[in-house]
């Protein structure tokens, strides 16, 4: 009986650190590969032809349906401009002008990477549905309070995150991804 609970033990502190050390390079290779524009990062190796392994498994794991490399570029935001974490007990600004790509969409995401349940049901704007000003720029509300125009419903995170969508993205993009011009983040005020 003592054998059977030592084998027990072996094969329990054998999964443990074999799926803690996955985890543990899975996340460190993805971290490494991050490109910083202002608020915004971006990592070229997710939807490549040419990524490894520890890149396809960090898409596995956290982005769901994600498309190639040379249909879309994503870029991820859990910071404001003034690199202070995005949370709900902020309101936030999104300032912006169309990129340089065909469609373009901002979505707004809880700390588990899954949409924040809101009575409005609006979890993201683009190209097509957001309210310019007669500039042909926009501004979008990120609150836990009610906005008029353009309003995305932060809930009550702790932590929140913003995908930028580029789907067929132009040359000039993929030539200089940390330079392009992206919308401004900019906290307004704190509860």
């Amino acid at each position: 009986m003592k054998r059977v609970f030592s084998y027990l033990a072996c094969i329990l502190i054998a999964l443990f650190l074999g799926v803690g050390s996955a985890l543990w390079a899975i996340n460190s290779h993805i971290q490494r590969a991050w490109l910083q524009n202002k608020s915004w990062r971006v990592n070229l190796d997710i939807g490549g032809r040419t990524t490894g392994l520890y890149s396809r498994a960090a898409v596995a794991r956290g982005g769901l349906f994600a498309l190639t490399k040379s249909e879309a570029i994503y870029y991820v935001a859990g910071l404001d401009d003034d690199g202070q974490p995005l949370t709900s007990d902020c309101d936030y600004k999104i300032e912006g002008k169309d990129m340089d790509a065909r469609w373009w969409s901002i979505t707004l995401y809880g700390a588990d990477f899954f949409l924040i349940p809101n009575d409005k049901k609006q979890y993201s704007f683009n190209r097509h549905n957001v309210k310019r000003k007669q500039d042909g720029s926009y501004e979008i509300s990120l609150s836990s309070t009610t906005k008029q125009h353009n309003w995305l419903p932060s809930g009550d995170q702790d932590q929140f995150y913003l995908t930028l969508r580029l789907y067929n993205p132009s040359k000039s993009v993929y030539e200089n991804p940390g330079q392009i011009e992206l919308p401004r983040i900019t906290r307004e005020v704190c509860r």
